[in-house]
């Protein structure tokens, strides 16, 4: 009942689809929700995106909260934890780039 039906799979091999096709055939009823654990928001900060530049100095004018689309004040979020973000002008990327890896997971030689 608390896995529901978005989460509902065997618990030996994990598999959804004909396991859930298998308990339906048994008459087993499976509610048509999401999992208990997603309902009462306790997992929500996970999904919500990094938004800020985390550069040691920040040179935005308008703050480490502001972010444009394209141009130097374009936020770029670390392509490997996603957990750090920085304006490409604070952290001197060039213009055409599209990934950048913070020191964190630099560090750990999975950087660039």
């Amino acid at each position: 009942l608390s896995s529901a039906l978005h989460h509902f799979r065997c618990p030996l091999c994990q598999e959804m689809e004909s396991f859930q096709a298998e308990m339906f055939r048994l008459g087993i009823k499976i509610p048509d929700r999401d999992a208990a654990w997603e309902l009462d928001g306790s997992f929500a900060d996970l999904y919500e995106r990094q938004n800020s530049c985390d550069a040691g100095q920040c040179l935005c004018p308008v703050g480490r909260e502001q972010a444009e689309e394209n141009g130097p004040w374009r936020l770029l979020i670390c392509s490997s934890c996603g957990s750090r973000g920085t304006h490409q002008r604070c952290s001197g990327l060039a213009e055409d780039s599209e990934s950048w890896q913070c020191s964190d997971c630099s560090d750990t030689g999975t950087g660039e």
